[in-house]
């Protein structure tokens, strides 16, 4: 374990890794000296791992606890030697905590698995800004829930009655400075994309396209291919990343979406995962060719590509070459076409599920004879991989549900009986 003064000339980092059994794990460390911090990964490891969350929680619990460590460490204060004394946070550092967890504080960058979280000397020429509400409300959560596990490990509370009351009065503080969450139902439904917008990603994303923001053909063809599955298909990034070529039945022209954690053979630390169900989907003629042209012509020349079966590679030339595809390299391909027209500033990857789940919808609304709405539910839900009465399914139908209501009420406003003239009385029949 390192104490407070280990922590004033180093800086903060998260060290992440793959098990012998394929386990992704992550912990933070001290970036010069590469020890673990004790009690941040014992609670990481305790109340996140144990709990079976994911890689990313238990990645985004060491983020929101670093936080907390910075604002400690700023202060010349050690968490540990307070709670072992029964001395807890005041309501003034509760409130700077709050302040503190507004402030664009966190630079991450990946190398290799190694996740530079805080540099002293980045964090003095860090630019003032806020961060978003919702960052703030995942930092003060994280942390409140970090220092009530602390506090109870390192306290009498087991045996003093008042400590505990102390602690829970703390954590409740922490929590009701959280900013009020927006309701997040409501913003899915502006997710999704207007005409203009697909119409444009149509068009940058062909190869042939003196808009497509990519130069290399190979590139523009695996990319436009990724849009094409994603846009058709309703894929979410994890789904289309864990892809492998034996999943994908040419003959029937039909994908299977499975769930594969911790796969020994996924060199990706930050392993993409697949958070709905399995299911098999249907794919029109024409997606299909294009998948199989993409192998043949594209990714079979790609080096190192044949030493695995995931479908989407790297084209890159380097260390990666030949790999399956990362998130981050995932996420900047969206930001290089949502960068390349002012139109794109809501894109991305996700807005083509909420597309496609808009599509569906209107496709349904045009049938002759549609199914009842429980039925379009359970078609909806089974496609999109969510648990049959979940519930899913009616938040991606708000948005076609809103644009519905907007069109009759216009139409019903057309055809009401005009209001009389100023200075003339309506007359009614008996």
């Amino acid at each position: 374990m390192l104490n407070l003064e280990d922590y004033t000339q180093t800086d903060y980092a998260i060290k992440s890794f793959i098990m012998a059994g394929g386990e992704r794990y992550c912990l933070l460390v001290n970036s010069i000296s590469g020890m673990p911090l004790f009690y941040p990964n014992l609670y990481v490891t305790t109340q996140v791992r144990n709990r079976s969350l994911s890689y990313s929680a238990m990645e985004s619990a060491l983020v929101g606890i670093s936080v907390l460590l910075r604002f400690m460490l700023e202060r010349n204060l050690s968490l540990e030697d307070r709670f072992k004394k029964g001395l807890f946070l005041d309501l003034h550092e509760i409130d700077s905590l709050r302040d503190y967890c507004q402030k664009k504080l966190i630079s991450s960058v990946k190398n290799k698995n190694f996740i530079e979280l805080i540099n002293p000397d980045k964090y003095k020429k860090e630019k003032s800004g806020r961060v978003s509400s919702q960052t703030e409300y995942r930092r003060l959560t994280v942390i409140a829930d970090y220092i009530e596990w602390l506090a109870l490990y390192l306290s009498e509370s087991n045996r003093n009655i008042e400590q505990r009351k102390l602690i829970d009065k703390m954590v409740k503080s922490i929590k009701a400075r959280r900013p009020v969450r927006k309701n997040r139902n409501q913003t899915l439904n502006d997710r999704g994309l207007s005409k203009e917008q697909l119409e444009l990603l149509f068009e940058l994303f062909r190869p042939e396209s003196d808009l497509n923001p990519f130069s290399d053909k190979s590139i523009r063809i695996r990319n436009r291919l990724i849009f094409l599955m994603l846009i058709h298909l309703g894929l979410r990034g994890g789904e289309l990343l864990n892809i492998r070529i034996r999943d994908i039945d040419f003959a029937s022209g039909q994908l299977v979406v499975a769930r594969r954690a911790d796969e020994k053979d996924d060199p990706r630390t930050d392993q993409p995962l697949v958070k709905t169900l399995d299911r098999r989907l249907p794919m029109k003629e024409s997606l299909v060719q294009e998948i199989h042209d993409y192998i043949l012509k594209e990714r079979r020349f790609v080096p190192n590509a044949k030493k695995h079966d995931f479908l989407f590679v790297t084209h890159k030339a380097g260390p990666t070459c030949g790999q399956p595809i990362s998130k981050s390299s995932y996420n900047k391909i969206i930001m290089l076409v949502r960068a390349v027209s002012p139109v794109l500033y809501s894109f991305t990857g996700h807005t083509l599920r909420h597309a496609w789940n808009e599509k569906f919808s209107e496709f349904m609304d045009k049938m002759d004879n549609p199914p009842d709405e429980a039925r379009q539910e359970q078609i909806r839900s089974y496609l999109m991989g969510w648990r049959e009465g979940s519930g899913t399914a009616a938040i991606y139908n708000k948005r076609f549900i809103k644009r519905k209501s907007e069109q009759v009420a216009l139409k019903m406003q057309d055809r009401q009986v005009r209001l009389p003239k100023e200075g003339t009385v309506e007359k009614h029949s008996n």
